[in-house]
C-alpha cells in the first residue's frame, strides 16, 4: 500500500483547478506490469463530476462524492463499475480485478486497482478502458501502460476502446 500512496503523489493531476463545468471528458488511466508481484497496477483519473453522473445514470444513486453526505455503498458502485469498464485481458481471458479504493484530488476522483497475472510463455495483452463513454459519446481515456521500462500510451474512445500492448 505504501507503494500506491508514493506513486499516487508522483502523478502530476490533469487539472489543477476546480470547475463543475468542463467542456472535455477526459481521463488518464497510469497502468504497470509488475511481473516480480504477478500484477498490472491501475491508477485512473476522472473528473467526480463526470463519474457521479455516470453512475447516477446507470445504477440510478446520488452519491454526493467527496462530501460529507457521501453515500454509504459510494465503493460498491464504483467498484462494480470500474471493474465493468476497465479491464485486462492476457491472450483472451481477462484477469482477475480488485478494487483497491479511490481518493480525491482537486475536482478529480483516483480509482486504484489490481489485476492478477496469469502464467504464460506468450503473452498478449489487451487494455480495455470505456470508463465514462456510455455516458458521454466525446470521452477520451489516455492510457499509459508501462512494462520492463517501456511505455506505450493510447487514447481510447467510445468507438476504439481498446488497444493491444506491443512492448
Amino acid at each position: 500500500m505504501k507503494s500506491w500512496i508514493l506513486f499516487l503523489f508522483t502523478l502530476l493531476p490533469v487539472s489543477t483547478s476546480y470547475s463543475t463545468d468542463h467542456k472535455f471528458y477526459l481521463s488518464v488511466t497510469q497502468m504497470e506490469y509488475e511481473v516480480d508481484k504477478s500484477r498490472v497496477t491501475a491508477i485512473s483519473r476522472v473528473f467526480i463530476d463526470d463519474l457521479e453522473e455516470t453512475l447516477k445514470q446507470r445504477y440510478e444513486v446520488q452519491l454526493a462524492l467527496g462530501t460529507e453526505d457521501e453515500d454509504p455503498k459510494a465503493t460498491y458502485y464504483i467498484s462494480r463499475y470500474v471493474e465493468q469498464k476497465l479491464v485486462v485481458e492476457i491472450n483472451n481471458k481477462p484477469l482477475e480485478f480488485d478494487f483497491v479504493g479511490f481518493t480525491f484530488q482537486n475536482d478529480q476522483i483516483v480509482l486504484l486497482s489490481e489485476f492478477s497475472l496469469i502464467s504464460s510463455d506468450n503473452l498478449e495483452i489487451k487494455v480495455i478502458n470505456t470508463l465514462i463513454t456510455d455516458r458521454y459519446s466525446e470521452q477520451q481515456n489516455l492510457v499509459h501502460f508501462r512494462m520492463n521500462k517501456r511505455k506505450q500510451s493510447e487514447v481510447l474512445t467510445k468507438d476504439r476502446p481498446f488497444f493491444v500492448v506491443r512492448l
